[in-house]
């Protein structure tokens, strides 16, 4: 029978009494905390320094793509000039009970790209927007880039050290 910790435990998970749902759906997973969480935390790097920034965020259907706004006039959009490796953390801590047992992470890395072509801009705005109309105006505003993350990775973590894998370019 497990028992309810409020700190970090480790286990065996080779073991299969406390990971008896080991099978899970990892898309399904990773979708819930999209359709949960309207932000993240992206990380960038630059001068020889990690930097992290808050982002409101939308995912693509097929998962393939994050989107996100960001003023021109800002580190984060300096930093992603000049190096468009890019990490993503979207986690459910704000939203669960108060045990880090109970926590759910996802990790994407990717490459970040500018959005300039018009079609292209249009398209990826309005999912942006349609998860955040609030954002609208902002999303629109002249000094305002799009930025689209291609995604290589998923690294999903639940029950602090459960962590599974989803390389969407291995075949």
């Amino acid at each position: 029978m497990r028992k309810n910790y409020d700190e970090p435990i480790c286990v065996d998970l080779s073991k299969d009494e406390f990971c008896a749902d080991k099978e899970i759906d990892l898309k399904e997973e990773i979708g819930k905390l999209f359709d949960l969480e309207s932000f993240a935390v992206l990380s960038t790097q630059g001068e020889g320094q990690p930097y992290a920034s808050i982002i409101s965020f939308s995912a693509s259907p097929d998962f393939k793509h994050i989107v996100f706004a960001t003023p021109r006039q800002t580190r984060k959009f300096s930093l992603l000039s000049k190096s468009d490796k890019v990490a993503l953390l979207i986690d459910n801590r704000s939203s669960t009970p108060p045990s880090v047992n109970r926590i759910s992470a996802v990790t994407i890395t990717g490459k970040a790209k500018i959005l300039n072509d018009f079609e292209e801009l249009e398209k990826w705005k309005n999912l942006l927007i349609n998860k955040h109309p609030y954002l609208k105006s902002f999303v629109e505003a002249p000094s305002t880039s799009v930025i689209l993350v291609d995604v290589y990775r998923y690294f999903y973590v639940r029950r602090f050290q459960e962590v599974m894998e989803w390389d969407l370019h291995q075949k």
